[in-house]
């Protein structure tokens, strides 16, 4: 899948009771779309996947990839603690016409390297050989790590393996995973206060919370990297590792909020999270419209 760039890891918007808002949903994949992003990431960390219900996770799905009909690459996340859910998410991104799928490591449960290997390789058996698999390692939420061997082990075995995910801030590890680079395979940082060095080092894109904030300045960093204006890659991504900080790394209710913010609605988060008191948004209103400010003065579209 020759897919590199800016990956929005696209909120699920609810209403005051927690429903899904299918109504917000479609129109933040509008919002997407017209941006331009390189590809839309549904149900993931920040898409509070895992606290949703499979139903629920594939009406969302569907919802998605209806509404962008193609025009988008759509990536489903499928992780789960069961095997089972995990399966059948894959089949149903499969039969709906989703362009890939992605999986954290199952949770919670310490897991040998040996079930994690078998875990990727019994997904990938679970969809068509030809159907794309990305690897999601965010070790410090999942507590089990898909470490380079094991990669490079599944890699070995698997020809569907597209790529990985890496929400992690060891540069040391990227550089091994990129070590293992061929084919068509691809890297992205989960990181975007790495955004920047990890494109350096090699990487691919990134798959960013932070992008249904501020697609244009991430799009605009990877333009600048691509067109080799590496001065304005580098202060750009000055400005996106402020966003980042701001926005406490992918803080789902400050996100949210910080949408809000730029005029676009990503709906109420779900229990157990909680929305921003009136202080806390007030807060973040004031130091959001500083940098805003001094973004706009690079890229006054924004």
């Amino acid at each position: 899948m020759n897919l590199e760039g800016i990956i929005t890891a696209l909120v699920t918007p609810f209403d005051e009771k927690g429903n899904i808002n299918e109504e917000l949903l479609r129109s933040l994949c509008e919002y997407q779309a017209n941006k331009q992003v390189n590809g839309i990431l549904v149900l993931g960390t920040t898409g509070e996947g895992i606290s949703l219900s499979m139903d629920e996770r594939k009406l969302i799905a569907e919802i998605v990839v209806d509404e962008l009909k193609g025009t988008v690459p759509v990536i489903v996340h499928v992780g789960s603690s069961n095997i089972k859910v995990v399966f059948s998410l894959a089949q149903h991104a499969v039969d709906i016409g989703a362009n890939a799928i992605t999986s954290i490591a199952p949770y919670f449960f310490k897991m040998s390297d040996k079930e994690i290997l078998d875990f990727y390789v019994g997904l990938s058996n679970n969809v068509p050989k030809d159907y794309p698999i990305f690897v999601y390692n965010f070790p410090e939420a999942a507590g089990n790590d898909v470490n380079p061997v094991i990669l490079g082990k599944l890699l070995d075995k698997v020809e569907n393996i597209a790529g990985i995910k890496y929400s992690s801030s060891n540069m040391m590890r990227t550089q091994e995973y990129l070590k293992l680079k061929k084919n068509n395979f691809k890297i992205f940082t989960g990181a975007d206060q790495l955004f920047y060095p990890a494109l350096c080092l090699g990487c691919d894109g990134l798959v960013s919370g932070n992008a249904n904030v501020l697609p244009e300045l991430y799009l605009a960093i990877f333009r600048s990297f691509k067109e080799n204006n590496l001065k304005a890659a580098n202060k750009l991504h000055y400005f996106g590792n402020e966003i980042a900080k701001l926005f406490k790394y992918g803080n789902i209710p400050a996100l949210k909020a910080g949408m809000k913010l730029r005029g676009i609605d990503g709906g109420y988060v779900r229990q157990p999270f909680r929305e921003l008191g009136i202080h806390e948004t007030n807060k973040l209103q004031v130091e959001f419209s500083q940098i805003l400010k001094q973004i706009r003065k690079i890229l006054p579209q924004i």
